[in-house]
């Protein structure tokens, strides 16, 4: 290697003297060939400034300054002493190649050092000012050459001083010179050919800049951090290797799990053992390794321009992040963990280890001297005698000696500076140490990690403290240290925070006043509340779903307490840390399925994968980055992001959120996730246990009359609003004012794709008299297009009020049921509204749940038809009551009302109101028009006989089905023939077909938005006997779980409804294999999520997941836009479709949907029919058990064949003969010992089965037998 000869030196005075201390020195270097050496150098006169003489009579070059060597500044810094100009405390940092200011016959052909600039660079080069200035205070030297290849050029060397060896040599001053030296690092030449002076003008310089920029996303990062390796002979403790070889695959399964991890989870809990007992070394995450033009390496931090030459490293966190993707086992993996190290101590903290060897009052005996040895030393004792005690030896002496002596040590208390001198003589604070576990999990996910112990783990093999509820005591810290594992839900962990006011109140106790007066009022009454946790030293903490803390950080209650507490281990359990980290295979359960589409879950992800490398949506990237700093700093405390001030401090945002380029540092981001977080990629999971298949589509149904009226009216009431108020001004809906009012309509106007009751006839009727006033009025300036628009609006609200069903369905908000053959006799004291036919009338569910009531309570009768006519004038009877008294109170609500910012959406006040707000003179139809009280986050106010009208309190008593059985009728009854043959809504009536048909052999999901949805579909259900469980938000948790358990683990409710925004918190319901999105999801990311509770480990069936979509409506426009839309365009509009443009625009300009004129005259036109109609009543011959129909009409779903044979065929299978009464028993036990609850009527209905029934009764014979292809590809198409 070529090392350059340093020139002539000059120091003071008029005689130019050799710098020999410099040459000598160079010359015993073992890096400077002696062959380069020239010596004795020239002597250079005093004026001159480097070893080059210019000629200053050439034109072309300027005279130098005649400013000597002797600079202050220089002299200043020699005397720091010869150190400074070893040339060994330099590093090679780059080299520039230009042409030459100097004569080439001047160009030294050998390396020359020069100390003056001018020299050798041109003035107009941008690095002139930047070197110049930092060769002056000597954090660089430059040597000069002739270029190799082309004589007219000169190469300069660059050599840095590196920060670490210029310590106590240069002043701190020389720190104003970073952005100088950034300036050099990023225009310097780092190649090889440029540092030999083998290049010419036209070589592109390339700088360390580009080398240390990455353009990678965020989310690509994340999903090709490198799968766990967990490596048994890194571990320096012995035992620590033991606990991970025997977790690792080949290993006997662990004494107390049932089951066998598979190898990736073994893997995981492997490296999390490893990442607690033996935190790596690493090396500072501001720090970037680079590597100079001559292959040696250094370490720059490139916010702060600081270059080392050595490494810094810091120690990882003993803990992090387990990001295993949703469904992967988190829970199995963590238990397994705690399993394993159970009987593990933490160590005492290196600054609280002093003084710990007690002073007796006489000498211990040597048991007790050596249990104390043992409890100050961490050993773990417990799993020695544990397995003693498996072979059937017994030391429970030793045991409780070694408890008694466990470790423990005393904080000092904190005295204050103003503090009274008895406060000084406090004693510290007590910790204990403990080999417990504290688990925090939400409410709703307490079940499901005791389910998962039951499941995997044998009976008593951890010792397990519950407390989930809100007023459960937590026992004293001698009593916590002997569990393993401390189970406790967030909200009651929140509960121990002193500043909680709910905990001040509940948990302050009382003690006897020491005043004279004996006043109740004495503030000694009341001691603030220490929690017992705060006493404990844990060995782990773990958070599920703790991705909870990277919004709010250490600011809430619960991060509060977190805080105070002492734990050796933390642990964040999610599979989203924050909402774009998520794994790939979770983004892409969104996308919908391509028919023929033939590569794996493995192939599938790289392929989308690789389409999002480049794909940074930088504002939510900012946001994930931010969020996941509050884990890092304030809950896992990584240094050097927690360093104190006092201590090489690092911030976050600076480092990672590089606020002088916008972007995030990739390496220190990088580093930081492959120090904490522990997840698989998604292809070595598929190697070790691949997922079933997923397939996604979209089902476009043709909208029903009653679904084509409840979306005109809200385009009516756009309509009307837009041209009545002139889009200008508050009256205007799209008015900024009206933003909180126009989201509420929006987010009504996406529920009623499945249904709407939310106009009454008075709104509607208003709305076209204000629209016809503003049209007839001349002083009004209409367009053409303006008119026409309002004249269809009216068209359709004269269409809506002329509609007896639509008045009925408003004005009692109920959905519209068609019923086929009805009792004659009884049928129009049940019905909603008057028909012109009597083949098929229209019912309300309410009024027919009542009807079927009635039939069953009456079932012995010899006919139990007697009296259902006056049943039914009765039942409208106190229909009509409660409408009435709804009329009279809205009746005297004001009639105006004005809006502002401050309104709140869904309030009770007539919707139709004309106002004219803020002095605007103008009517326009009000923006209050879409919103109905209750509409919100209640169900639709609506008045059911014998039923509260408060909807919330209906979902709590509906949230589990309570229907009647069907009867069971004689053949020649007329009920038998009554059947249900369509509903008002098009993706009901298709949803009642699917769970008719998938029902008895899977299970399935059906997920909403909009409670009054889950209100209609939960009371069909109940109409057609098929049991079911809601799970939402208004729920009790507890009950919550409760539902998810007996989903999970009984035959009995084989429906769950499911509250959107509740799929997402680690809920587990792989039992499932159908899954209904009654609308189209707005946000991918939620609806993944959603389809990740059922398609997950555990699953043994292929997923199908259907979203139900209303062709050419609002509907299938929202969902091409959401297949276009870019990651930021998603997270700027993710709170509300309005904050997407082109949404917005949508909305603003929807068009009608046409009406025909068949629909609107013909009832049977209006309904959306059941291809496979249900039994009304009882049950008979032509009924399955549960009151599932078979029904002639199912033919309509064949393609092509042959329709009568399989008549024929339907009616022999269900023409079935009786079992004998032991063959029911011996099926009832069975169920039983199964833990399959059964009902008086199921048991009963056994005795009506026959063993070619039970044959029958399969998903493939009876999708066989109804024309219905269900292979992948008939799903598909």
């Amino acid at each position: 290697m070529e090392i350059p000869l340093v020139s002539d030196a000059c120091t003071s005075g008029d005689e130019g003297i050799y710098d020999v201390d410099l040459l000598s020195r160079l010359q015993m270097s073992e890096s400077v060939p002696q062959a380069e050496l020239a010596w004795p150098p020239k002597v250079l006169s005093s004026t001159s400034r480097d070893a080059v003489l210019p000629d200053t009579q050439s034109p072309d070059i300027k005279t130098p300054k005649t400013e000597t060597i002797t600079n202050r500044a220089r002299f200043k810094l020699e005397n720091n002493g010869n150190r400074r100009l070893d040339f060994k405390n330099y590093l090679p940092l780059g080299s520039l190649n230009f042409v030459s200011v100097v004569p080439e016959r001047d160009l030294p052909k050998k390396w020359r050092e020069t100390v003056w600039l001018p020299n050798a660079l041109p003035d107009a080069h941008p690095l002139f000012v930047p070197l110049g200035r930092l060769l002056k205070v000597s954090l660089i030297r430059i040597f000069c050459r002739r270029n190799q290849a082309f004589n007219n050029m000169a190469t300069i060397r660059v050599y840095v001083l590196p920060d670490d060896r210029a310590l106590g040599i240069l002043p701190k001053t020389l720190r104003k010179h970073r952005q100088e030296m950034r300036t050099v690092m990023d225009l310097v030449d780092v190649t090889e050919d440029a540092w030999y002076g083998e290049v010419g003008t036209n070589s592109v310089t390339q700088g360390y800049k580009s080398k240390l920029m990455d353009d990678d996303s965020l989310f690509y990062i994340f999903n090709t951090l490198k799968s766990p390796c967990p490596n048994p002979a890194m571990v320096t403790n012995a035992a620590a290797r033991d606990l991970m070889d025997g977790l690792l695959e080949g290993a006997p399964l662990i004494p107390g799990l049932k089951t066998k991890l598979y190898p990736y989870q073994e893997r995981s809990a492997a490296m999390m053992i490893q990442r607690e007992v033996n935190p790596a070394r690493m090396l500072d995450p501001r720090l970037e390794t680079i590597t100079n033009p001559v292959g040696t390496s250094f370490y720059y931090d490139r916010e702060a321009c600081t270059l080392l030459s050595e490494r810094r490293e810091y120690e990882e966190a003993a803990g992090g992040i387990l990001a295993e993707t949703m469904g992967y086992g988190k829970t199995l993996i963590c238990l397994a963990v705690i399993l394993q190290t159970k009987g593990q101590w933490p160590h005492i903290p290196p600054q609280h280890s002093l003084g710990l060897h007690p002073t007796r009052p006489r000498v211990a005996s040597l048991m007790q001297m050596t249990a104390a040895t043992i409890g100050r030393a961490s050993i773990p004792w417990k799993p020695y005698f544990e397995q003693l005690c498996r072979e059937g030896d017994d030391f429970q002496s030793c045991v409780r000696y070694l408890m008694d002596n466990a470790g423990c040590y005393t904080i000092p208390s904190t005295v204050k500076k103003h503090a009274r001198k008895s406060d000084a003589n406090l004693q510290g604070s007590t910790v204990l140490l403990s080999s417990a576990t504290l688990v925090i999990v939400p409410a709703n996910l307490i079940n499901q990690w005791l389910r998962e112990y039951h499941i995997h783990f044998e009976e008593k093999s951890l010792s397990m403290l519950i407390i989930d509820s809100l007023h459960k005591p937590i026992p004293p810290a001698a009593e916590l240290r002997h569990y393993d594992v401390i189970l406790i839900s967030k909200a009651r962990f929140e509960r121990e925070s002193s500043s909680h006011d709910a905990a001040m109140k509940a948990m302050k106790k009382r003690v006897s006043c020491q005043c004279p007066s004996g006043s109740l009022h004495c503030s000694s009454h009341l001691v603030q509340y220490h929690s017992p946790l705060k006493d404990l030293h844990f060995l782990r903490l773990i958070v599920d779903e703790g991705h909870a803390f990277a919004s709010t950080g250490a600011s809430n209650n619960a991060g509060k307490v977190l805080n105070e507490l002492h734990v050796e281990r933390k642990w964040i359990i999610s599979g989203t840390p924050t909402s774009g980290l998520m794994g790939v295979e979770v983004d892409m359960a969104a996308m919908e399925t391509l028919e023929g589409a033939s590569s794996t879950n493995a192939e599938a992800s790289q392929e989308a994968l690789a389409a999002r490398r480049k794909e940074i949506a930088i504002a939510q990237e900012r946001k994930d980055i931010e969020k996941l700093g509050n884990l890092v700093v304030k809950f896992l405390q990584l240094k050097p992001w927690a360093n104190l001030k006092q201590n090489d401090p690092a911030s976050w945002y600076k480092y990672v959120m590089t606020s002088r380029t916008g972007k995030r540092n990739i390496t220190s981001l990088k580093g930081t996730l492959e120090s904490l977080v522990i997840r698989h990629r998604v292809q070595d999971v598929e190697m070790d246990r691949p997922l079933t298949a997923l397939f996604n589509k979209v089902v476009h149904l043709e909208p029903s009359y009653f679904d084509k009226l409840s979306i005109n009216i809200f385009i009516l009431v756009l309509a009307a609003n837009a041209i009545t108020s002139e889009r200008t001004d508050r009256d205007y809906m799209f008015h900024q004012s009206n933003r909180k009012p126009l989201d509420q309509l929006v987010r009504n106007l996406r529920q009623s794709g499945f249904y709407w009751t939310g106009f009454s006839a008075h709104e509607v009727s208003e709305t076209v008299r204000v629209s016809t006033e503003y049209m007839q009025n001349e002083d009004n300036t209409i367009s053409g297009e303006d008119r026409v628009l309002l004249q269809m609006a009216l068209n359709i609200g004269m269409i809506c009020l002329a509609s007896a069903a639509w008045r009925s369905f408003s004005e009692q908000a109920e959905m519209g049921i068609f019923v086929k053959d009805f009792p004659a006799p009884a049928s129009q004291s049940w019905s909603l509204c008057p028909s012109s036919r009597d083949r098929h009338i229209i019912y309300s569910t309410t009024n027919l749940q009542l009807a079927q009531k009635y039939v069953v309570e009456n079932a012995y009768a010899s006919n139990p038809a007697t009296g259902l006519f006056e049943a039914g004038i009765t039942a409208k009877k106190k229909t009509q009551n409660v409408i009435s008294k709804k009329t009279e109170s809205e009746g005297n609500s004001p009639s105006k009302q004005r809006i502002h910012s401050g309104s709140i959406p869904g309030q009770v006040v007539p919707t139709s109101t004309i106002f004219t707000p803020y002095g605007v003179h103008k009517k326009s139809v009000s923006v209050r028009t879409v919103l109905r009280p209750g509409e919100g986050t209640n169900l639709p106010t609506t008045s059911i006989p014998q039923q509260t009208v408060n909807r919330k309190s209906a979902m709590k008593s509906t949230s589990m089905s309570h229907s009647s059985s069907p009867a069971e009728l004689d053949p020649d009854s007329p009920l038998g023939k009554t059947i249900l043959v369509g509903t008002a809504s098009a993706k009901l009536s298709y949803l009642l077909d699917r769970i008719a048909l998938l029902y008895l052999d899977e299970k399935i999901i059906i997920f909403y938005e909009g409670d009054h949805i889950a209100w209609y579909i939960a009371q069909a259900l109940e109409l057609i006997h098929v049991q079911h469980l809601i799970y939402a938000k208004g729920i009790a948790v507890s009950l919550r779980a409760s539902y998810l358990e007996w989903f999970n683990n009984t035959e009995t409710y084989r429906v769950l409804l499911m509250d959107l925004p509740q799929a997402a918190h680690g809920l587990n319901v792989a039992s499932a294999s159908r899954i209904f999105f009654v609308n189209p999801v707005w946000s991918p990311s939620i609806e993944a999520q959603a389809i990740k509770r059922a398609h997950r480990i555990g699953q043994t069936r292929p997923v199908y997941v259907e979203t139900l979509v209303l062709k050419n409506t609002f509907e299938e426009k929202l969902l091409d836009r959401r297949r276009v839309m870019t990651r930021d365009e998603h997270q700027q509009a993710a709170k509300s479709l309005l904050d997407d443009t082109p949404m917005n625009n949508v909305i603003k300009n929807l068009g009608f949907i046409p009406l025909s004129s068949l629909e609107m005259q013909d009832e049977e036109a209006q309904m959306a029919k059941l291809h496979i109609p249900q039994a009304v009543f009882g049950r008979s011959t032509n009924t399955l058990s549960g009151g599932i129909a078979s029904s002639s009409k199912s033919h309509e779903l064949c393609e092509t064949r042959d329709v009568e044979p399989q008549k024929e065929k339907r009616k022999a299978m269900f023409a079935l003969d009786p079992l004998s009464s032991d063959e029911a028993a011996k099926i009832t036990a069975k169920r039983r010992q199964a833990g399959i609850a059964l009902s008086d009527t199921t048991e009963a209905s056994l005795v009506a089965a026959t063993g070619q029934a039970r044959r029958f009764l399969t998903h493939q014979s009876l999708s066989e037998d109804l024309c219905l292809p269900m292979s992948q590809k008939a799903f598909l198409d």
